[in-house]
């Protein structure tokens, strides 16, 4: 990896997090997110981006930062703060998310059985190393009275937004938004197959409808207006403000 392509951004992340930082100081946390993306280098080269940004379906935008030959990567913090989701709460997230990953990851490796051990599953969600501490209201006081949350920076594949936004404080709207869009994509893979598909209710009662009209509506919208629907951001309440 050359390091003077990455020493910018490793040192511009640490400055983005001055007043974060745990245990390390600025240089050894640099250097802490440059051997991270040095890992990450030698299985995909990453090239550094500029003035390249992604509409978050309507909640905001954030920069692409890194791409490799297959994906396009932005920063978790970025994204976070377009979002307004701390942080410490979008890191969790995404660590749990590593760690599916890499159970998924083992489980290929397995089954390959050639005692390889793949990349495929963890190239979603990059670490960068960075160990930093954040004031946390919900967390308990730890001795001194303080309370306060362990946080992170990762680099987010694009691919993965979706699964993040659905995750993040405006889930319950992206996912109101993205259902129309979402009904158009299931009946052009499933067609008249849905129909012939029963719904019940919670209690395991029949509906008497079908999955293709009760499961995938489209709520009457073409597929154009539901792509726009999907993009459209927070939902307006009648006086036209945001909720």
């Amino acid at each position: 990896m050359n390091i003077s392509i990455h020493g910018p951004f490793a040192a511009q992340i640490v400055t983005k997090h001055d007043g974060l930082l745990l245990d390390y100081g600025p240089d050894e946390q640099a250097g802490r997110v440059l051997a991270a993306l040095q890992r990450i280098n030698k299985v995909a080269a990453l090239a550094p981006v500029s003035s390249v940004d992604v509409d978050l379906a309507g909640f905001g935008t954030a920069p692409v930062v890194y791409a490799t030959s297959e994906d396009e990567y932005l920063l978790l913090s970025d994204i976070a703060e377009q979002l307004g989701w701390p942080l410490h709460k979008a890191h969790a997230w995404v660590e749990a998310q590593h760690q599916f990953a890499i159970r998924d990851q083992r489980d290929l490796d397995e089954e390959r059985g050639d005692g390889r051990l793949g990349w495929e599953c963890l190239l979603d969600y990059v670490d960068l190393g960075l160990i930093l501490i954040m004031d946390d209201p919900e967390a308990n006081p730890d001795a001194g009275g303080r309370r306060w949350s362990h946080a992170g920076d990762w680099l987010i594949s694009r691919d993965r937004l979706p699964a993040l936004l659905m995750s993040s404080p405006w889930g319950k709207e992206f996912m109101d938004n993205s259902l129309p869009a979402f009904g158009h994509a299931m009946r052009e893979i499933w067609g008249d197959k849905l129909k012939e598909i029963p719904t019940v209710s919670l209690d395991g009662t029949p509906t008497g409808g079908n999955a293709y009209d009760d499961m995938f509506s489209t709520n009457g919208l073409t597929k154009e207006e539901a792509l726009r629907r999907a993009r459209r951001g927070p939902a307006l309440d009648e006086d036209g403000e945001q909720p």
